[in-house]
């Protein structure tokens, strides 16, 4: 029986976040460890919504979020994990890193040592020259679940399955979907 969406299978879901959450949690299973952190001044703007629903967001949806922050006892670690747009996650690094001076959660931190990092599954040779000149650590961090993600993106554009979404695509439009 044909389907009108593509199953995806259970590993090669949220592969961003689960790679960031194992990272961390293998990596540093001792130190302070926070998950998408907001950074930059918490600040709503006023006009935009009323008073009661600005105490409930926080400000969250407002700033943006690093991946992870770890507290080690001599530096504040900025790590950003990436599977695919590598190069998007290491530009974001040194504007993260510019407003943490800025971010109440991090105020008893302040003074410490800030680095950057980014992890990937996948080696990148420009990663390493980019990491070198912009003062970025690159880890690579391959758990074996990753291979499912990666086969089934590299499917995405075989000729199988750009039939199959034609196909899929078809059926929508003669259901009025």
């Amino acid at each position: 029986m044909a389907t009108l969406s593509r199953g995806v299978p259970p590993d090669a879901r949220n592969p961003e976040s689960r790679l960031i959450a194992e990272y961390v949690a293998i990596t540093f299973p001792r130190d302070r460890v926070m998950l998408r952190v907001p950074l930059g001044p918490a600040i709503v703007p006023p006009d935009v919504f009323p008073d009661w629903i600005r105490r409930l967001r926080a400000s969250r949806g407002w700033r943006p979020e690093v991946d992870a922050v770890v507290i080690r006892d001599d530096n504040v670690l900025l790590i950003e994990a990436k599977v695919n747009e590598q190069l998007y996650g290491m530009a974001k690094l040194p504007f993260y890193k510019l407003l943490v001076d800025d971010t109440p959660e991090l105020e008893p931190w302040l003074g410490l040592e800030i680095r950057m990092r980014l992890v990937t599954p996948l080696v990148v040779k420009w990663l390493d020259l980019l990491g070198e000149r912009t003062g970025i650590e690159v880890d690579v961090f391959r758990p074996p679940w990753i291979e499912t993600y990666l086969a089934y993106r590299a499917a995405y554009w075989d000729r199988e399955h750009r039939l199959a979404r034609e196909e899929n695509r078809k059926a929508r439009e003669r259901l009025g979907l």
